[in-house]
């Protein structure tokens, strides 16, 4: 990365989800080029030698933990303590999901992207809430643009995104005078990790997400790319 480290960062301790896709990836890059500790939760073996093999430093904490359950969660806040504390979440969780009418879906494929989209992004807040007070911290729900129209074949990926807008305008409502600052960042673009036409590319997209996350916005709803 050519772009000097953002500041303010340097021996922070900064959870990022989903860092073996393309968002978190280029999160976590940037949090480790900014000095920042970087915890890095993943809920499968072959996720943890991704991690370990992408981030070798001794800045990043690959650990074998999955956000959406309770051991989980400990798990990776068991790493913070050790660490000294919790200072930022950063948090893209969820896939692109395109299967179909949604009529002709199972009623479980919307209990998955329900509880994908809102119950474990509700379930990680309130697990941090306590180590974000205690630093004064930030949290930042990360969403897509999903929730914003109508996609074919894609309904219920809609109706699961807007349920995680609807938890964000909440939080960010009952949360504006708490010790820690949630906010959400609301991806419209394509990322990707190899430069190409028509994309932002992962790293970019990662330093300029981080910098919106840890900045000093309260409860906001703040867009990527600016409007």
């Amino acid at each position: 990365m050519n772009e000097p480290p953002i500041a303010g960062l340097e021996y922070r301790n900064i959870l990022v989800t989903g860092a073996t896709g393309e968002v978190g990836w280029g999160v976590a890059h940037a949090a480790i080029h900014a000095g920042a500790h970087v915890i890095l939760p993943t809920r499968t073996s072959a996720g943890l030698a991704a991690l370990e093999a992408e981030f070798d430093g001794p800045r990043a904490h690959p650990v074998l933990a999955d956000v959406g359950l309770e051991d989980g969660r400990q798990a990776a806040l068991v790493v913070a303590e050790r660490l000294g504390g919790l200072d930022h979440v950063i948090a893209p969780i969820g896939a692109w999901w395109q299967k179909g009418p949604s009529l002709e879906q199972p009623a479980a494929e919307l209990d998955e992207l329900l509880r994908t989209y809102v119950r474990i992004q509700f379930e990680l807040v309130r697990a941090v809430a306590p180590a974000l007070a205690a630093s004064a911290g930030s949290y930042a729900l990360v969403t897509g643009a999903a929730g914003e129209h109508v996609i074919r074949d894609a309904g219920l990926l809609v109706v699961a995104v807007r349920g995680q807008y609807a938890l964000s305008e909440v939080l960010r409502a009952e949360l504006q005078q708490a010790d820690f600052r949630l906010n959400e960042l609301r991806i419209a673009t394509r990322i990707e990790r190899e430069p190409r036409a028509g994309v932002v590319p992962s790293r970019k997209a990662g330093r300029d997400l981080l910098e919106l996350a840890t900045s000093g916005t309260r409860s906001a709803v703040l867009r990527y790319p600016p409007e």
